[in-house]
């Protein structure tokens, strides 16, 4: 009998212990989904102001001066940025939600995300490249204004979210049991911050490919 009841005392804190390491890896995946969800949701709110900035200046048309003869961006740039974002978002949606499910090897995710990870940093290069040869004047109409304001902020994230993959790329190249779901250190604390940040990842890359595809009807398909 006294074995059964120290045997029993003995799991207890086992047991309790578990369930704190539970919570805790809860919480912090929990921490990097609100945390990436809130800031595409403040980012959403700053191109939904561009995007009104945009329309209001297209409908009100003060003297005729919206937009001049001959401003059009580049279609060496802005479908290049295009194909590149919208590319790099799904090549990287896809393989982490492989990962997530276990259904990728490690090499693949991280063949994914270093491409990804290339095509972002190449886009927003080319974004802000592109705009120095470019003939958009603030001043000269409401479209320029508007393009000269917004393309840079959107090369910033693409920037942005280029580094961000990098950083977990780099990671998983140094730790590649993180990217595994089969290995011993799945429930660790360290993978679960690493599927916290992919996982926010996943959720910014297609915002940011979004924000491309509405960027590109405003300045090179709406007239």
């Amino acid at each position: 009998m006294a074995d059964v009841v120290a045997g029993g005392s003995a799991q207890a804190p086992i047991s309790d212990e578990l369930h704190n390491a539970e919570i805790e890896r809860a919480a912090t995946r929990g921490a990097y989904w609100s945390g990436s969800r809130l800031f595409v949701a403040l980012s959403a709110m700053l191109y939904a102001s561009a995007t009104f900035a945009y329309f209001y200046l297209h409908g009100l048309n003060s003297s005729g001066l919206w937009r001049t003869d001959g401003q059009q961006p580049s279609d060496f740039v802005s479908v290049p940025v295009l194909v590149l974002t919208v590319a790099g978002a799904a090549l990287f949606w896809w393989y982490t939600r492989l990962m997530l499910a276990g259904r990728t090897e490690s090499t693949d995710w991280l063949v994914a995300t270093g491409v990804s990870c290339v095509a972002f940093l190449t886009a927003g290069i080319v974004q802000l490249v592109g705009m120095t040869h470019s003939d958009f004047f603030p001043g000269s109409s409401g479209y320029a204004s508007c393009y000269v304001a917004i393309m840079p902020v959107f090369a910033i994230y693409c920037l942005g979210t280029a580094y961000w993959l990098e950083t977990l790329f780099a990671r998983a190249l140094r730790v590649r049991w993180v990217v595994s779901d089969e290995k011993p250190g799945r429930d660790s604390s360290e993978r679960t911050m690493f599927v916290g940040s992919a996982v926010g990842a996943k959720a910014f890359v297609v915002f940011v490919a979004l924000v491309s595809v509405l960027l590109f009807v405003l300045f090179s398909v709406i007239s």
